[in-house]
């Protein structure tokens, strides 16, 4: 069963992201405008897929996220401007801002939501009841996972919440710091240590699932669910472990993904 400290950093997590998401200073939403039906220039080109006819009237705000993401983590967010921003998602700027009165205000809401993504599957995982070291090898099944299914966003994340305005920053942060809270407590219940050496550990997980991105293509040699397992195994027997779990898994030939 996860201990009293693992419970309590699920309490602070949920709690943080209810105070975090509802109360934090941020961008308020009633001043954005989302109607129900727009006109959409070139609705054909959202995402870079064919739409349908109800397409061509609207644009959902989770597109608009997705695409800034996208193009942030490509560009970087001081070379990702509005102008930018509205070109891919096939609208005229105008329209763009109906839905967000700045680009900071998107960063802002791609980044928290994220954040709050993250949060949820700390939770998650403590409601399945299991001991402190299987609970954490789910959580970096599912965090490794999630970096995979949301690979601009976790970029975004790392790079540029930097750019927000200071409230705003310090809202996301603050996020950050009651997952990385959890992680720690786990930890400490597994390896039976203090809060401040648990502390150093979880950094040192962080450090290496974090920039995953850099080096683990998508259609490389290894997937995100055969490297989530072999961290596991490092944590629980060494390079040595993390080799065992590395064993059965037929690599291809590039680390690197497939050129495109």
């Amino acid at each position: 069963m996860l201990c009293l400290t693992v419970s309590r950093a699920v309490g602070a997590v949920r709690a943080a992201g209810r105070a975090l998401l509802l109360d934090a200073p941020r961008v308020e939403r009633r001043s954005w405008v989302r109607p129900a039906r727009l006109r959409v220039e070139h609705a054909d080109r959202i995402d870079g897929m064919p739409r349908g006819p109800s397409s061509a009237h609207s644009l959902q705000r989770d597109t608009i996220l997705n695409i800034s993401a996208d193009a942030f983590a490509e560009l970087g967010y001081p070379g990702a401007t509005m102008a930018v921003l509205a070109k891919r998602c096939g609208v005229s700027k105008s329209l763009l801002y109906h839905y967000y009165p700045s680009k900071d205000a998107i960063l802002y809401d791609l980044s928290a939501e994220y954040m709050a993504k993250l949060q949820a599957l700390v939770v998650e995982v403590a409601a399945l009841n299991l001991s402190a070291k299987d609970a954490l090898a789910e959580l970096i099944r599912r965090f490794v996972r999630e970096y995979e299914n949301s690979r601009s966003r976790h970029i975004v994340l790392l790079s540029d919440v930097k750019f927000l305005p200071t409230d705003q920053r310090e809202t996301v942060v603050a996020m950050e710091r009651s997952v990385v809270q959890a992680f720690a407590d786990v930890i400490a219940r597994t390896y039976s240590i203090d809060e401040g050496r648990a502390k150093v550990l979880t950094m040192s997980v962080f450090g290496i699932v974090n920039w995953t991105f850099t080096w683990l293509k998508p259609g490389g040699a290894l997937t995100y669910a055969q490297f989530a397992e072999t961290v596991v195994g490092i944590l629980e027997g060494g390079l040595n472990g993390g080799a065992a779990r590395l064993q059965p898994v037929a690599l291809k030939k590039s680390l690197h993904g497939t050129k495109k």
